[in-house]
C-alpha cells in the first residue's frame, strides 16, 4: 500500500470511527453528513470524496482480502485449508482493535434497514472476491463446488466476527480458524442417517 493510498485509507478509517460513534451517542436518525465532517475536521465536500452518505461511511472502506495474501493464497501449494487459514488470519488481523466498533456496527444494522442492507451487500462482495480467488486457485474446478466453498467460507467468518463482538470468544483469529475447520465436519453430516450425530457439535 503506498503512502497516498495509505493515507486515504487512514481518512477513511477515521470517518467511520466518528459517524458510528456519533450513531451511538446520538442515534442514527439524528446523525448528519455535516456532523460527521465536523467531528472528524474535515470539510463536507471532503466527506464526500469518500463516502455517498452517511450509512457508508459508517460501513468503512470495503474490507477486501489483503492483495499480498490473496497472491500467496492463490499460488499456495500446501492444503487447501492451510492456505486458506493463512489468507484469512491476514485479513481479520487487521481489525483486531475495532472490536467494539464492529459490535456497534453491527447492533445498529440490526434497527436500520439501508445499514443493513450495505452490510448485506458487503458480505456479497466478499463472498464474491473469495470466489474469484478459488477459481484462481483451482481453475476448472466445478463453478457450483466453488460457489458453495466460497459461501461456506464467509459463513464460517461471519459467525466468528459475531461470537468475537459479543465477548462470546476472546480470540477472533483462533475463532474462525475453527469455524473454517467446521466446514470439512460439517460436510460429513451430509452423508449420516438422521439418528446419528456428531457429539463434538453439541
Amino acid at each position: 500500500m503506498n503512502l497516498q493510498v495509505n493515507r486515504r485509507y487512514r481518512t477513511a478509517k477515521k470517518i467511520q470511527a466518528v459517524a458510528v460513534e456519533l450513531a451511538v451517542r446520538d442515534g442514527l436518525a439524528n446523525v448528519t453528513t455535516e456532523a460527521i465532517a465536523r467531528q472528524a475536521e474535515i470539510s463536507t465536500r471532503t466527506f464526500f470524496n469518500y463516502y455517498p452518505y452517511k450509512e457508508a461511511a459508517l460501513m468503512g472502506p470495503p474490507p477486501d482480502y489483503p492483495a499480498e495474501a490473496s497472491e500467496a493464497f492463490v499460488n499456495g501449494k500446501g492444503r487447501l485449508i492451510d492456505d486458506l487459514a493463512a489468507l484469512i488470519e491476514a485479513h481479520l488481523a487487521r481489525f483486531l482493535d475495532e472490536r467494539d466498533m464492529i459490535g456497534h456496527l453491527l447492533a445498529l444494522s440490526e434497527t436500520d434497514p439501508k445499514l443493513e442492507a450495505l452490510r448485506n451487500s458487503a458480505m456479497l462482495s466478499r463472498r464474491a472476491q473469495m470466489r474469484g480467488l478459488l477459481h484462481r486457485r483451482m481453475p476448472g474446478s466445478d463453478p457450483r463446488l466453488v460457489e458453495i466453498l466460497a459461501a461456506a467460507i464467509i459463513a464460517a467468518t461471519n459467525a466468528a466476527t459475531k461470537d468475537w463482538v459479543s465477548g462470546e470468544r476472546s480470540d477472533f483469529i483462533a475463532a474462525a480458524h475453527e469455524n473454517l475447520s467446521l466446514i470439512m465436519t460439517a460436510a460429513e453430516l451430509l452423508g449420516r442417517a438422521g439418528d446419528q450425530g456428531d457429539s463434538s457439535l453439541r
